[in-house]
């Protein structure tokens, strides 16, 4: 009965909505009519997503009246107006959208003990780093059996009011979300993200079902208080951090964003699909949607689980069918046709020439500006959805100051090759023409041999040329001349990020050390240096000699294009020895792994600094496509193609579709030898001891 009289409500409430659209139509003239009524309709919205109509009344219909009667008040705009309430702002913005630490630890103990966990002591403090404007928490019995403590702390990206998590319904439901909605159906303008997710979630029995429809990196924890379920889990890419510990001494499971080292057997959330746990049960096991179509890696994965957290796992139906498949495709051997403008181009001494003639090719031509278009198009949804202030003035304007931020809200980690300076020209497009983009360029301190009789100059700009004049400080500075030549109006801050060995050293073993945990690898360890130096963007800008830290909250990284694309030596290593099937192979592979050994490492380093990463090359749309492309079609790392040419063939005739002639050519370097924090002479994937 009671549901049947909601939806009478709700079915009056959506005449009353249409009779009001209609009034305002015939008995007002004003040019603000269609803003009122969009303001109207932007109002409307929110309480039919979050369910309130029903139980607000009064106030919708005082909303209604206010809008009216303010049409008639002499020199009052409906423009000017502000309408208050405990869980939102209505002001044009209707709600903010947010980044978050997240934390979640149930226990079988009493709520008491809950609340002074040793997980979260430990947690804490990087919590609060990768969400610095708010920190909430809430402890909760969740069913006869267990108990609750969810935590997150809040990074401000827009808007005038932050919505607080963690986010609890009128059912009990409770929801950490930490992560963009860019696009599909739950796409909404003028709602935050982690609202529409609740709402979604709260009135559909599946939540799997609603998960598929989201295109955007995420990480989340939900309870869902009728079935006493608590599901957490990463995006189908995995590109945000989630860390799972089972405590089985205290028969306690702790979930977070971030952990410690001391926390012991801490290990990643795998981004094969969403894990759930009976809370019903007095024991912990697991359930898996996985998000495709389980296989070997899946299998692999699964085991290593079971294993390590000594539980039961069992696998459930998949939630999507998307094409990020890791299928192997037997029998791939390219036609002479296929290969023909590849093998017989006429400049084959010419890098240049062998580029222009490709663009000649109509279905090269072709795929060259359908990537163009998605890559644009992504770029653009990461960037129009920034915070409308830096770091600094968000400060200043939550205080109610009537500020304009004119500072850098965009950066970019700039090592001057391929990848970031295809995302540089195309952010240039979608960023205030009166803004600066900030390009972070780091490098770390090498050996100088300096004659004795001049060791006086060690503190001098001459000799801290010398010692951070690494690979990819020149490539840095040799890109940027060429932007600066096809984008002349803007203001670029080329940002020199200098550390020495003595600072590496200090925020590695305090620092960076559990932000890298539970991965410990000498690769991890030289990444995840370089990575956390070059995200804190704080350096020199040598045009001016003045010293600079970036305000920018959001970051792009250029990260997932050598896996896209064939950009690393191994694929040419590969190509030469097993064939195009075994090269489609690694291919896929490697993107179907990028979560474990990349990802969530990558995150939990840049959030520490308060700021954001967005990863155009790993968006949904920009995945699918180039993952049907044939691998001939992405790259062509041959002997007549060599490095600079024919690994990430696809991309390099992109950039010089964008106008970038000696960039477009320039040779893959990996970044921990191009700063020079990495030992050549070191095993990559020995276990670090410096950590």
């Amino acid at each position: 009965m009671r549901n049947r009289n909601i939806r009478i409500a709700l079915l009056l409430q959506f005449m009353i909505h249409d009779m009001v659209i209609s009034m305002l139509r015939q008995t007002m003239s004003s040019p603000y009519l269609d803003i009122i009524i969009d303001h109207y309709l932007q109002v409307f919205s929110v309480f039919i997503k979050l369910r309130v109509l029903t139980k607000n009344l009064d106030y919708f219909n005082s909303f209604i009246n206010t809008i009216v009667t303010s049409y008639y008040i002499k020199n009052e705009s409906i423009l000017d107006k502000r309408y208050y309430d405990d869980d939102f702002l209505i002001n044009g913005y209707i709600f903010i959208d947010t980044m978050c630490g997240i934390f979640c630890c149930i226990s079988q103990h009493s709520e008491d003990s809950v609340k002074h966990s040793d997980e979260w002591d430990k947690c804490k403090n990087l919590i609060i780093s990768r969400g610095p404007d708010k920190l909430v928490k809430n402890f909760t019995s969740l069913t006869d059996i267990w108990c609750g403590h969810f935590a997150a702390s809040i990074l401000w990206m827009q808007g005038l009011k932050l919505v607080e998590q963690p986010l609890i319904d009128s059912d009990g439901n409770i929801l950490l979300w930490n992560g963009d909605v860019f696009s599909g159906s739950l796409a909404k303008d003028d709602i935050c993200d982690s609202i529409t997710i609740l709402n979604a979630f709260s009135t559909s029995p599946n939540i799997t079902n609603i998960l598929q429809y989201i295109q955007g990196p995420y990480s989340f924890i939900y309870f869902q208080k009728s079935s006493k379920v608590l599901y957490f889990g990463r995006d189908i890419i995995g590109r945000h951090s989630l860390l799972l510990q089972l405590n089985n001494g205290k028969n306690a499971l702790t979930i977070t964003s971030v952990g410690v080292k001391y926390l012991k057997n801490i290990m990643e959330v795998p981004a094969i699909g969403i894990f759930a746990i009976n809370l019903s049960d007095t024991n912990i096991n697991l359930t898996c949607y996985p998000w495709k179509e389980p296989d070997f890696i899946f299998e692999n994965i699964i085991e290593e689980l079971r294993n390590a957290l000594n539980v039961n796992i069992n696998i459930k139906e998949i939630i999507t069918e998307q094409n990020l498949s890791n299928k192997v495709v037997m029998h791939l051997h390219p036609t002479i046709k296929d290969l023909d403008y590849l093998e017989n181009n006429p400049y084959l001494e010419d890098f240049n020439g062998m580029i222009e003639h490709l663009l000649e090719n109509e279905i090269v031509l072709g795929r060259v500006e359908y990537l163009s278009k998605l890559l644009h198009k992504a770029i653009e949804m990461r960037i129009k959805t920034k915070p409308n202030f830096c770091k600094n003035c968000i400060l200043l304007a939550l205080k109610g100051e009537n500020i304009t931020c004119d500072h850098a809200k965009i950066g970019i980690l700039f090592s001057g090759g391929l990848d970031s300076a295809i995302l540089t020209l195309i952010a240039h497009k979608y960023v205030s023409q009166n803004e600066p983009i900030d390009l972070i360029n780091v490098a770390f301190e090498k050996t100088v041999n300096t004659p004795q009789k001049n060791k006086h100059i060690k503190n001098t700009n001459l000799y801290a040329s010398q010692i951070y004049d690494v690979p990819d400080r020149k490539t840095g500075r040799q890109t940027l001349s060429e932007i600066l030549q096809i984008c002349p109006n803007r203001k670029w801050n080329f940002i020199e990020v200098n550390v020495t060995q003595a600072e590496l050293q200090k925020y590695r073993s305090s620092r960076i050390n559990d932000l890298l945990y539970p991965l410990c690898t000498i690769l991890d360890e030289s990444l995840g240096c370089a990575m956390w130096f070059a995200s804190r963007a704080k350096g020199i800008i040598t045009k001016t000699d003045t010293e600079y830290e970036s305000p920018c909250r959001v970051l792009l990284l250029g990260i997932g294009a050598d896996e896209l694309f064939g950009g690393y030596m191994r694929h040419r290593t590969i190509l030469k020895h097993k064939g195009w099937n075994a090269l489609k192979q690694e291919l896929n592979t490697e993107l179907a792994k990028i979560s474990q050994r990349n990802l969530g490492r990558d995150d939990r380093i840049v959030s520490d600094h308060g700021r954001q990463s967005r990863l155009p090359y790993l968006d949904e749309n920009v995945v699918q496509y180039v993952q049907q492309l044939q691998p001939w079609e992405r790259c062509y790392p041959t002997e007549k193609m060599p490095s600079g040419l024919g690994d990430k063939l696809l991309l390099r005739l992109l950039a010089r579709k964008l106008g970038l002639q000696n960039t477009a050519t320039f040779p893959k370097r990996a970044f921990q030898f191009g700063c020079r924090i990495a030992n050549s002479k070191e095993n990559a994937k020995d276990i670090s001891k410096r950590l």
